[in-house]
């Protein structure tokens, strides 16, 4: 399945994903989708979901290289730099695109299923529920894609799926995964600047009085 970049969104399996402010984004952000319908529509962060709320609902789904080089000729560019994570703790830093293609960075997603995200908004996260039910044009981020070096996202590739999820001391939400050479191998998925892309969902159906989500959809780049 290719993979395509563009200043605005970061496309995989014919789905596009949301690229703009993505250094701010973590999975259960919410806030307010700006340009909705425009080339930069991006969220615009209000806060975050509690790590307590999200541990048990996030999945590790897969890790995907990914064809920089494409991206690099066309002149694109990092809306900044990020910081690719690498094993035991380590940061390999990306200034641009082409640092990206020369390291082989690669690209692992995390979600939460829509089933387990409207549960979660309906009996924990009160705060993301009320401001979605406020504001028309609320999102809440249901998906990441968090950029690896290319040793930790072969690691992850071949022992995420029985990975497990954790709270640490200081509340970030913690993603481990253990076998082979490398033992066991953690990245913090609430620490931001290591987002690429990531997906939106919206409610579309509400209960009579709004305190009851009914039905959500997921909100592609269009």
């Amino acid at each position: 399945m290719g993979t395509k970049i563009t200043d605005h969104y970061f496309e995989y399996n014919e789905k596009k994903y949301f690229r703009g402010g993505a250094e701010d984004v973590l999975i259960g952000s919410y806030g307010k989708k700006r340009d909705p319908i425009g080339p930069n529509s991006h969220l615009e962060v209000q806060t975050e979901v509690k790590a307590d709320y999200l541990v048990s609902r996030v999945e590790y789904i897969m890790t995907t290289p990914v064809d920089w080089s494409a991206a690099a000729n066309a002149n694109l560019a990092l809306s900044i730099g990020l910081s690719f994570l690498g094993l035991n703790g380590t940061l390999t830093g990306a200034a641009n695109i082409g640092a990206a293609a020369s390291q082989s960075l690669q690209l692992c997603k995390f979600l939460i299923e829509k089933s387990k995200l409207e549960v979660m908004l309906n009996h924990d996260a009160v705060n993301a529920r009320n401001f979605l039910a406020d504001n028309g044009d609320g999102r809440i981020c249901s998906a990441v894609w968090v950029g690896v070096d290319d040793k930790l996202g072969d690691h992850f590739s071949s022992y995420g799926l029985n990975g497990s999820f954790s709270v640490s001391a200081s509340s970030a939400l913690t993603f481990t995964a253990t076998g082979g050479k490398s033992g066991a191998q953690s990245i913090s998925l609430s620490a931001k600047g290591h987002t690429f892309a990531y997906l939106l969902e919206k409610v579309t159906n509400w209960s009579e009085s709004k305190t009851h989500v009914d039905e959500m959809k997921e909100d592609y780049h269009a």
